[in-house]
């Protein structure tokens, strides 16, 4: 009986249940008595949206530039890469009175992080400024190895000064001797640009986007692990359904015709954000009729576009500003879906963090972008 009772606790501890509730609906707070955007025609909908439609789809978002933190007067410029890429499924579960609901597969959802050329130095203080000896003191703290103390440390980059502008030659090779990743200071969570979307992948949700609202609610179905409600929240926020219907409302439009997209709708093509508020506009004018991937469709060029985005969360302030979209769109003329997106844009990006542990903390980031995106049909529905 108690070598039983032993196989039933270790099958318990090795298959735990799901920690997942399908049950628990989070809602985005939106109301339905004040719209936020223009009623979409239902039967416009329905054509578009069917039930039981699913279509793949893929992004890859590559970032390069400057990373720059200033903490305390000691600044870190590291040359960094990100490559994020983001798979999913989604399908068309029900849709009645204004309210379609989506359940969408997170197929993949990962970030590579390549560095070079890390580099320290002083931020623009003088060396009477007393700042500049705080993080000294720090950058010698944090690195907990037998180094000079933070005053004779102070006195040889001031000294070196004269030679060395800004003391990047000596602030960098301290940090090598001391062993202290430049990175560190570029690599912290407030100062993420663009989120890491791993914790997403293989998780299942299901949203509720509403005529006239856009997604109202949403739940985890499925999933490795039980993502937070916040993160859950925040996910729905940059979910963007009806990308394809947005980018061209009117698929009438003549060769030629140009016309204006708000960001926030057309956004999903080039990054998957960290939710919040985004402004702006892309302009899109239908070039020509074109085969890809074995079927007529539109091609439309980005002409240009600028969009701000902007989240403040308990920890960090976050500010970016996309600049320069240029690029192709194939938008298919039977399937109502962007086949492929690609382009390139400049980001200038500026995080904040708003702990007081931290206070004195900026992070700036001025990358070059390039995305491409590429959805495919799975299945037509009704």
């Amino acid at each position: 009986m108690r070598y039983l009772l032993c196989f039933l606790i270790t099958v318990a501890v090795a298959c735990p249940s799901s920690a997942v509730d399908p049950s628990e609906w989070l809602s985005l707070g939106a109301d339905k008595s004040s719209p936020k955007r223009a009623k979409i025609d239902t039967r416009e909908l329905l054509q578009r949206y069917p039930v039981g439609k699913s279509w793949a789809a893929s992004k890859v978002l590559r970032i390069r530039g400057l990373a720059v933190n200033e903490n305390w007067g000691i600044e870190g410029r590291t040359n960094v890469v990100y490559t994020n890429r983001y798979s999913s499924k989604t399908r068309v579960v029900s849709s009645e009175f204004g309210d379609v609901t989506f359940e969408i597969e997170v197929l993949e959802a990962s970030q590579q992080r390549i560095t070079s050329e890390k580099r320290l130095r002083v931020a623009d203080f003088s060396e009477a400024s007393p700042i500049l000896k705080i993080g000294l003191e720090q950058l010698l703290d944090v690195t907990r190895t037998a180094l000079p103390p933070a005053d004779v440390a102070y006195k040889l980059v001031v000294t070196y000064g004269k030679v060395d502008p800004r003391y990047e030659r000596a602030l960098t090779r301290l940090a090598e001797v001391s062993g202290f990743d430049v990175e560190r200071l570029t690599q912290i969570d407030e100062a993420q640009l663009v989120e890491d979307p791993a914790q997403y992948s293989g998780c299942t949700f299901e949203v509720v986007w509403s005529n006239g609202l856009g997604v109202t609610r949403v739940r985890q179905t499925d999933g490795p692990v039980t993502v937070k409600l916040d993160d859950i929240r925040r996910w729905a926020e940059a979910a963007d359904p009806l990308l394809d219907y947005y980018v061209m409302e009117n698929v009438d439009r003549p060769v030629g015709d140009s016309w204006d997209v708000d960001a926030k709708d057309a956004g999903g093509m080039m990054v998957h954000q960290q939710g919040g508020q985004s402004d702006g506009s892309l302009k899109l004018k239908y070039l020509r009729d074109e085969t890809y991937d074995g079927q007529t469709c539109r091609q439309l060029a980005i002409q240009r576009g600028e969009l701000t985005m902007s989240l403040d969360q308990n920890a960090k302030r976050y500010d970016a500003r996309v600049r320069g979209i240029q690029g192709r769109v194939f938008y298919g003329k039977s399937d109502y879906l962007v086949l492929q997106a690609n382009g390139t844009c400049d980001i200038q990006a500026n995080v904040r963090s708003k702990n007081h542990l931290l206070f004195g903390t900026k992070w700036q980031r001025d990358v070059k972008t390039d995305f491409r995106y590429e959805a495919k049909l799975l299945g037509k529905g009704q």
